[in-house]
């Protein structure tokens, strides 16, 4: 919020100063006029400019940051109600399951096939099942022994 308020000040400040450069009666030479324009206009609007970009710029990256936490949040708990299934879903599972509308449950359940963390199966009847690999073998790692094992 300082960002933005420091900006707003300092682009106020360069309007004011432009009035006030406009309405100045002084003889001055052309080169002073135009170093005391930079100073006293360009330059505040300048830094005014450079602040309300980096507040901006900020606030689309923490709403990425939170998009992005979402989708990590809704996958975990797929792979969840995964496990609890045995390893398969469909999409309505997860949309009942989780109280999700119909194309984010798809959206997330694409998301995970595209990442290797599910296969799509079909059935005899033709509806689309996600098969979570290691959700469906979850019982078998109590069997686990090292690879280098006999």
């Amino acid at each position: 919020m300082g960002k933005l308020i420091g900006g707003g000040g300092l682009i106020a400040i360069a309007l004011f100063m432009l009035l006030g450069f406009a309405n100045a009666s002084g003889n001055m030479s052309a080169l002073v006029a135009g170093i005391t324009f930079l100073i006293i206009v360009v330059a505040p609007a300048i830094g005014g400019a450079a602040l309300l970009r980096s507040h901006f710029q900020e606030q689309s990256r923490l709403q990425r940051q939170k998009s992005g936490l979402r989708d990590r949040t809704i996958e975990a708990e797929i792979v969840k109600l995964a496990e609890s299934k045995g390893g398969k879903l469909t999409v309505s599972e997860v949309v009942s399951g989780l109280a999700m509308d119909l194309d984010e449950a798809k959206t997330a359940l694409d998301s995970l096939h595209q990442n290797s963390v599910a296969d799509i199966e079909l059935t005899e009847d033709g509806m689309m099942v996600y098969t979570f690999f290691e959700a469906k073998h979850l019982p078998g790692k109590s069997t686990s022994r090292g690879v280098l094992d006999d």
